[in-house]
């Protein structure tokens, strides 16, 4: 394949995945069907399924297309990288980013809650669900890559328990993402800086026995 057709490609796939964004936005999962998707792309079936496999394997391409281009979440996949020598301040910005006015919109969006609505099996089937579950896997490894690489360079423990470091930071985002969905932080707001930082601190004390 030539560079102008992958380049065209990746144009094509971008049209379909923001396109089935915004009609799963609009109808839901079971309402909006790979043909809906196709004629809003102007593409054909075929050239969804030269894309995608089903319809629940766009999906999880999508979360993980609109994962990458959201505010903040760059900092997430930044500090499990090897070669980043401050992964933890790489880490805190990205936990700081959950307040901002992007990611506030986004938890509260019909998006988000079609998403919510297929893990808690309101919607979707279990093909979706099981797909949505392994990706919330892969984000809780690539959570204790991040803490790994801190470990790595000096910033937490060496002798850190990185499960249980891993599932302290997960609860603390999950109860952050639960207020702002509640759209119960603005006493939070003021002092999120802080709060932040004892999280941190908190962290550090998660040593092995």
């Amino acid at each position: 394949m030539s560079r102008k057709s992958q380049e065209e490609s990746q144009e094509t796939r971008k049209n379909i995945l923001e396109c089935a964004k915004r009609l799963f936005s609009k109808r839901g999962y079971e309402r909006t069907s790979l043909s809906d998707i196709a004629k809003y792309s102007g593409v054909s079936r075929g050239a969804i399924y030269w894309h995608f496999e089903s319809k629940e394997d766009l999906l999880v391409n999508l979360v993980e297309y609109v994962d990458v281009n959201t505010e903040g979440v760059r900092y997430f996949f930044e500090s499990a990288s090897p070669s980043e020598q401050d992964p933890l301040s790489k880490l805190k910005a990205f936990v700081l980013c959950i307040f901002s006015e992007e990611l506030s919109e986004f938890f509260n969006s019909s998006f988000v809650n079609m998403l919510i609505g297929i893990s808690n099996g309101f919607s979707g089937n279990e093909v979706a669900r099981a797909k949505l579950a392994e990706l919330d896997k892969q984000r809780m490894d690539q959570l204790s890559k991040i803490i790994m690489n801190c470990v790595a360079k000096g910033q937490l423990p060496k002798n850190l328990n990185i499960r249980a470091a891993t599932e302290h930071l997960a609860v603390f985002m999950s109860g952050i993402f639960f207020q702002t969905r509640m759209k119960n932080t603005e006493a939070l707001k003021k002092y999120y800086s802080q709060i932040v930082d004892m999280e941190i601190e908190q962290l550090k004390l998660l040593v092995q026995s």
